[in-house]
């Protein structure tokens, strides 16, 4: 009875703990502690780092990054897989008995057995080609998805730092209207609190760090150039039509999957029972010759008298002509949200020249009497105010063209 309490002393050692309590309050301990230890986000150093700088850190530590990686190289391991389930596995095996009157006398060779076995097979032929070309699509549909995801994630960033900007600017903007109260500045100053924290928030989110109030510098920020865009935007991007490929070759696959079980399926195995063994201490050595390795081949056909094979072929035939349906439709919605972007875009461009120059225009009128000035002051900071409004409105669109196009400097 010696063996099983030693097990038992072994597994507990190697938990750390037999309690799963303990373990679990000393979890819950450590949290406790980095709560504690965590300062508020207005109590967080503040630094400010550059787009490139910030960029980096998104690819770098951003969870979806890292989650869109792990995907990459899970691929890539089903990928080898395909190859290494060909090589001859090695198996031990070893047994011991002896009687209970016996066991307090010493162990001996008579009561050990020990056995190393080797088994080496091959999948199913019909099946290889398509497990690998399979694996293969898997790990560039991977690749492609981290792709989409970083610019996801530029565009984002590159979102929330011109909102940024233009609600500072905003910020500003209202300490110079004529109509402001103190109540209004006390209101103000706790909007500006909240909306402090959800862009820290936010920014710690994008750059995967909590650790500080991170600032990217503005100048550093690349600017929109819409004439560069604007070319481009008469056909799609190369990575959304890649995306919109693989979404048919998937359901390509699942089709041609289901129809290879029309083939017969055969099997190759190399089993040695004994490529080593060692029993009772009446023979021992290497076993593995002509007469004792088995080389099995099979070949099997099954009817598929249910129908169950053909309706499978039948959905995935229906899933790839609705796949073909959703991607046709899907570029002709497309197609139209980038003329709506297009138009959109133009049109505010000629509204925010009309604006400025109607700003400028009024200030440089003179005004005859103290109403005229407030009133043409007033006019001026309620034009300002809706040009850095639709300026933020427009941030949504260059958002958009960068996650459509990727950046463009």
């Amino acid at each position: 009875m010696r063996v099983p309490v030693t097990i038992v002393l072994l597994s507990c050692a190697l938990l750390n703990n037999c309690s799963l309590e303990q373990r679990l309050d000393t979890v819950a301990a450590n949290i406790h502690r980095q709560f504690e230890e965590a300062d508020s986000w207005d109590k967080l150093p503040l630094r400010v780092i550059s787009w490139e700088q910030a960029i980096a850190m998104v690819m770098r530590c951003n969870a979806s990054v890292k989650d869109a990686q792990s995907m990459i190289e899970e691929a890539e391991r089903e990928s080898l897989s395909v190859y290494t389930e060909m090589i001859p596995g090695l198996s031990y095996y070893g047994y011991f008995t002896k009687s209970i009157e016996q066991l307090s006398n010493n162990v001996s060779a008579n009561d050990l057995s020990s056995n190393i076995n080797v088994t080496f097979s091959i999948p199913t032929l019909s099946q290889v080609p398509y497990r690998v070309y399979a694996a293969k699509a898997r790990t560039y549909a991977a690749i492609k998805a981290k792709e989409g995801k970083e610019r996801e994630l530029i565009a984002q960033v590159y979102a929330l730092v011109r909102n940024r900007e233009l609600d500072l600017k905003l910020r500003d903007l209202s300490q110079t209207n004529p109509d402001l109260t103190e109540q209004d500045k006390l209101l103000a100053n706790k909007n500006d609190i909240t909306a402090d924290a959800a862009h820290w928030q936010k920014m710690s989110e994008l750059l995967g760090d909590y650790s500080a109030r991170w600032q990217i510098l503005p100048s550093s920020a690349p600017k929109i150039s819409w004439g560069k865009y604007e070319p481009r935007m008469n056909k799609l991007d190369d990575l959304v039509v890649c995306m919109y490929a693989l979404r048919l070759e998937q359901a390509r696959l699942s089709q041609y999957q289901t129809a290879l079980r029309y083939f017969p399926t055969i099997n190759t195995s190399l089993y040695s029972p004994s490529l080593f063994s060692s029993s009772g201490g009446t023979y021992q050595g290497t076993f593995l010759s002509g007469e004792d390795t088995r080389l099995n081949l099979s070949l099997s056909y099954s009817l598929d008298t249910q129908l169950s094979n053909w309706n499978s072929y039948k959905r995935g035939k229906a899933q790839y002509e609705k796949s073909q349906r959703e991607v046709a439709a899907g570029i002709i919605e497309h197609k139209n949200k980038l003329a709506t972007l297009k138009a959109s875009v133009r049109e505010y461009n000629n509204w925010r020249s009309y604006m400025e120059k109607r700003i400028d225009y009024l200030r440089h009128q003179p005004a005859a009497t103290a109403e005229e000035l407030i009133a043409r002051d007033r006019s001026i900071y309620d034009m300002k105010k809706e040009l850095i409004n639709q300026e933020k409105a427009a941030v949504e669109s260059e958002a958009a063209m960068v996650l459509e196009y990727g950046l463009i400097r």
